[in-house]
């Protein structure tokens, strides 16, 4: 899990930052380590703390008749799967499929007089 942190934290410490002066000393480098775990104690009690997983796994099934009652009431008022003359939509839908059609068609046009 957070291994990945320490191990990352050495590498910056030992290798990449070590500089020249004080930055390599051992002191400096047990410093950081404990800054690391403290760090990683935080991020492992907020885990716990507010997390849950192990709390929130099991959810009741969902009753979903009352939704389907009122999704059927409203789809019934509007007549929503019954052509209505004169009805619009707030959503214009391209009919991609045509153009795409009128495209290839365009391009095979062209391919012949091409040749």
């Amino acid at each position: 899990g957070v291994d990945w942190c320490v191990e990352l934290n050495n590498l910056f410490t030992k290798v990449i930052n070590r500089g020249k002066v004080s930055n390599h000393t051992v002191s400096r480098i047990i410093t950081e380590s404990l800054l690391i775990q403290i760090y990683w104690n935080l991020h492992t009690m907020f885990q716990n703390d507010f997390l849950h997983t192990h709390q929130t796994i099991k959810h009741a099934e969902a009753n979903m008749l009352t939704i389907f009652q009122i999704l059927c009431g409203h789809m019934a008022k509007h007549s929503a799967n019954e052509v209505v003359n004169g009805r619009s939509s707030q959503h214009n839908i391209p009919d991609i499929l045509a153009k795409g059609q009128e495209l290839m068609e365009k391009s095979s046009v062209d391919n012949e007089d091409g040749e």
